[in-house]
């Protein structure tokens, strides 16, 4: 079975059918990625970045794009992994250059005849030329004429063709030379530079790229920029010019692509600003597609419009309604687009890959249709988070043969597991400090960030350093991966976690030491209580019930609802209730033994057989514990359309409950007079009447 689930979804897709009409020239003939014909002229086209938060599947998608695109000139770049080695922009681009030189079966060598000879006369120690010499003589000439250019590539070349320092750096780079240097190559100079390839030790790309880096020392860097302006202009011009020719214009088919990993690290905003200023002073247009990814933001955007930094929920190039991938420019030569997290029926598609890789030894889900139940339930857990959906269902198959499915995503998420960590490491950022993930531990059980920055309860004697990296990490969008609610009841703006991101940390909050939790801030009931407390001071009793549910006070939630109950609109008050049963629900402790729907439905109501309560409150206690238990039904126009995206599947995965609350939505609305509420509570009996999947 495959384990690499992205490239399935048709937001790869998408993004992949943006890429190959970039690639295409005009004139295709429908022969594959980009294989089409036309001129090099026409407008430059801007370089992509591809823009999400960790673990949204961006080195996957550039990884797919490499081997979907490798009839075509392709070259892929890992800029953190090289900045970690003390990579410059000058080894980044050499690298670059030597993948696009492979040769390719349907596709001739790409030359780089300015390029390599530069790069080897600043990489060799040759005589009668020094590197700042070489690299001012090669700016001059590719501004200059045609004569100039000749002139100097063949004094660089004879140069070259008598290095005595380095001919091993010599000859790994001389691939990057035509088979035939005809107008700058002297037929001596030919022959030296052939000899030095057939006798000089052999030497690998990634030696070369080493060694060229060590030949500019700490205090040589003005030298260092220089020579990489002009290497990226003569490479830009290499390749124009190999398009130019009347062959290469009619047998280079298509484009050539360019995939950067990790433009945001040191290395690839140097590279980016470097590429992007180069494709700028040019006059003509490159045929480079350059595709990049970062999950946060490279320097080129402090030239964005949002004037330094971006503002919390701020995100460039969403995706519309459709499913066209539509990059938004943001600075000259540069778009951005997202990558959104899987659609439902895109993770189904997953899901029935993993039903059968299961095969027909492993019994079936109870339902009439396991693909459509077991992609609904990875969805609601994960909401389509690309590294999580694919931790979450490719774990399933780890249980044995005779586990049902609904127990198999109980143990994938166990509070006490190693995904439940794994997924943290995954998607929290790479320098996030231990007391960072305390802190946003807490956090998570508040419906919003806000509430959880203004609890002071909640901090306990945190120190001002993690209240900065708290608020730092929350005034990051791509960080946080947050989103904005919407939540119309809240105040002002309201922020909170990625639903994955919240759930995870939730189960991590419920597997914390209760005995700890008793005496400081940590802990599932210390935490709540801290926010219940909060809310209460702040005059806020919706929010104050919220947190008495989480802690399994349903008397108080029911009595707060039903207080509610005919004070305000009907459709007012059943999104008073989609708030309150979207309160976390406890998980269960390791040892604790499962409790079937019911029987945790039963337990919870079982107050009520004490002593006598009113009717309606009877009804209101019971539609909020069976609704709190049970997964959320099909969205109506309005009434779920509340702030909290929060949603646990679990308790209920078969959603056995959903009789009870709609026959509970119809005892209300037998009780009432109005003729609002009684087509409001119809409607939402209405919802509970098919299954969620």
């Amino acid at each position: 079975m495959r384990r690499e689930w992205a490239g399935e979804s048709e937001r790869d897709r998408a993004v992949e059918a943006y890429v190959e009409a970039r690639l295409r020239r005009e004139g295709d003939g429908g022969r594959g990625p980009g294989l089409g014909r036309a001129r090099a002229s026409g407008a430059q086209l801007d370089a992509t970045l591809l823009l999400g938060p960790r673990g949204s599947g961006k080195t996957t998608l550039l990884r797919h794009l490499e081997r979907w695109a490798e009839r075509a000139p392709v070259a892929r770049l890992d800029l953190a992994d090289l900045g970690q080695k003390g990579g410059k922009p000058i080894d980044a681009l050499t690298g670059l250059v030597f993948r696009l030189n492979a040769r390719k079966a349907d596709f001739p060598k790409l030359d780089f005849p300015s390029f390599g000879l530069l790069v080897m006369a600043v990489a060799a120690e040759v005589d009668g030329i020094d590197r700042d010499t070489a690299v001012r003589d090669m700016a001059d000439a590719l501004a200059g004429p045609e004569s100039r250019r000749l002139e100097v590539l063949g004094r660089l070349a004879e140069a070259v063709s008598s290095a005595v320092g380095a001919p091993g750096l010599v000859g790994a780079a001389l691939p990057l030379l035509p088979d035939w240097q005809r107008g700058w190559g002297r037929l001596r100079t030919r022959r030296r530079l052939r000899r030095i390839r057939r006798t000089a030790p052999q030497q690998s790309h990634d030696t070369f790229l080493l060694e060229l880096n060590q030949r500019y020392g700490a205090g040589e860097d003005e030298e260092r920029k220089r020579a990489e302006a002009v290497l990226f202009a003569a490479f830009l011009d290499d390749l124009r010019r190999a398009y130019r020719t009347r062959g290469g214009d009619r047998r280079r088919t298509s484009r050539c692509l360019v995939l950067l990993d990790n433009v945001d690290s040191t290395l690839g905003s140097d590279f980016l600003e470097h590429l992007l200023e180069a494709r700028r002073e040019a006059d003509d247009p490159d045929p480079l597609v350059v595709v990049a990814a970062a999950g946060s933001y490279p320097r080129v955007f402090e030239d964005h419009a949002w004037g330094g930094a971006p503002q919390p929920g701020a995100y460039p190039g969403r995706w519309d309604s459709g499913e066209e991938f539509r990059p938004a420019q943001v600075v000259r030569g540069l778009r951005v687009g997202q990558l959104r997290d899987l659609r439902r029926l895109e993770v189904e598609r997953q899901a029935k890959e993993v039903l059968r890789a299961a095969g027909r030894d492993v019994r079936a889900p109870r339902v009439d249709s396991g693909v459509k139940w077991l992609g609904w339930a990875a969805y609601e857990l994960t909401r389509g988070q690309p590294a999580a959906t694919a931790a979450v269902l490719e774990a399933l198959l780890g249980a044995g043969p005779t586990t049902d499915w609904d127990e198999r995503l109980r143990r994938v998420l166990d509070p006490f597991g190693e995904l439940v960590d794994g997924l943290l490491d995954r998607l929290l950022p790479i320098d996030a400090s231990r007391e960072l993930v305390r802190a946003l531990t807490r956090a998570a059980a508040s419906v919003d960030l806000a509430h959880a920055g203004a609890a002071g309860q909640l901090w306990g004697e945190a120190n001002a350093a993690v209240q900065k990296e708290f608020d730092d990490f929350c005034a990051d969008v791509l960080c946080t991966m947050h989103i904005d609610t919407g939540d119309r009841a809240a105040d002002g703006r309201a922020e909170t976690l990625h639903p994955v991101l919240r759930l995870l940390l939730l189960r991590k909050l419920a597997a914390l030491d209760p005995t700890r939790g008793a005496s400081g801030p940590d802990g599932w009931d210390a935490t709540h209580a801290a926010l219940r407390a909060q809310a209460q001071e702040a005059g806020k009793p919706g929010l104050a019930a919220y947190h008495a549910l989480a802690l399994g006070d349903l008397p108080a939630a029911a009595g707060y609802l039903n207080e509610r109950f005919g004070l305000i609109a009907a459709e007012d008050w059943c999104a008073e209730l989609c708030r309150l049963r979207r309160a976390p629900l406890r998980p269960l402790g390791p040892d604790a033994p499962h409790r079937p729907p019911w029987e945790r439905y039963e337990a919870l109501v079982d107050f009520l057989n004490e002593g006598e309560i009113e009717s309606r409150l009877r009804t209101v206690t019971r539609l909020l514990a069976a609704s709190w238990i049970s997964p959320e039904p099909r969205p109506a126009p309005a009434t779920d359309r509340v702030g909290d995206p929060y949603r646990d599947p679990l308790g209920d995965l078969y959603a056995e409950l959903y009789g009870e609350i709609a026959a509970r939505f119809r005892t209300l609305a037998a009780h009432t007079e109005s003729v609002s509420w009684d087509r409001t509570l119809l409607a939402k009996a209405a919802q509970y009447e098919g299954k969620p999947w």
